[in-house]
């Protein structure tokens, strides 16, 4: 049988904030990938790196069709990356989002039944999601390896139908989600590329602050943002006010309470101009708050 290959080339970062607590984005080089005769999707490495796949079961995708994507990681030498570290409660991080923004979904293996010995022997970690619109999704995948966050990130077509609609520029700061009224707000009135910004989350309800927000995936808030035309991607980690920032190790084993609000932090260095969806997580209640914003970046 006849195997079909998508290869697509990117430049993998080991995920190094540039004051301690930032974090980088996982860029690609060029935007664009090389279509060849299987659905297997793989970046480039480089010496200091790891080697990360992802391949979609079935091979095509259709919207409405449930799928499988195994995420493969290896050194160098090809040989299975074994001993992954487990950070924010998970050993591997699936981002997935459409590029009208309108679709979004973060996932793991464990989400899907216990992690086996031959899923670590083999680095071969699957998740399940049917994809509801045919278009191009962007998949993110974070996991760490000897206690350093790596993410990466990929390009796939689905096909079939709905087809998803362009993206829309939203620029509005005040939104509901759930039963959150949400105020998202840029403290620099201009976001300059390669600056350092915080963002600020406010969460009321009703009128007043909300000070029982629940911790997500051992974080305060999980934040995945992506640019506009798909070519970058972080996965990153809001902060409570007043609390001392901190480095990547600290950030994949961080202590928080058990409530907390009304406002969430978020230091973030943007690597290029452009518009950027920011997707945001946070507990409350027992579930889980999805939130989503744009900025626009100078």
């Amino acid at each position: 049988m006849n195997n079909r290959f998508i290869r697509i080339v990117f430049v993998v970062l080991f995920v190094f904030g540039l004051t301690g607590r930032n974090h980088v984005f996982a860029e690609t080089v060029g935007g664009k990938g090389h279509q060849h005769e299987n659905m297997q999707y793989m970046p480039s490495m480089s010496e200091e790196e790891t080697v990360a796949s992802i391949k979609t079961e079935p091979e095509h995708i259709t919207a409405g069709t449930p799928a499988t994507i195994v995420s493969s990681i290896k050194d160098r030498q090809e040989r299975p990356i074994t001993d992954l570290t487990v950070h924010h409660d998970r050993l591997v991080h699936v981002v997935i989002a459409s590029q009208d923004f309108s679709v979004f979904a973060h996932i793991h293996p464990e989400d899907f039944g216990s992690v086996t010995s031959e899923m670590k022997k083999t680095a071969q970690y699957p998740v399940k999601y049917t994809f509801p619109k045919a278009g191009r999704y962007i998949v993110g995948i974070d996991y760490a390896v000897k206690e350093r966050p790596v993410s990466k990130h990929f390009s796939v077509h689905v096909a079939g139908g709905p087809e998803m609609g362009s993206p829309k520029k939203d620029m509005e700061r005040e939104k509901r989600f759930g039963d959150l009224d949400v105020r998202f707000s840029p403290v620099q009135e201009h976001i300059t590329a390669g600056k350092e910004v915080k963002l600020s989350y406010l969460f009321r309800k009703n009128g007043k602050a909300v000070t029982d927000l629940e911790p997500y995936l051992s974080a305060p808030m999980h934040l995945a943002i992506i640019s506009g035309d798909l070519t970058r991607f972080m996965h990153t980690h809001g902060e409570i006010p007043g609390e001392a920032p901190m480095g990547h190790a600290e950030h994949m084993h961080m202590t928080v309470p058990k409530q907390f609000g009304p406002q969430i932090d978020v230091h973030v260095v943007f690597p290029a101009k452009g518009l950027y969806q920011i997707f945001g997580q946070v507990g409350y209640q027992g579930k889980v708050i999805l939130t989503s914003f744009m900025v626009e970046v100078e």
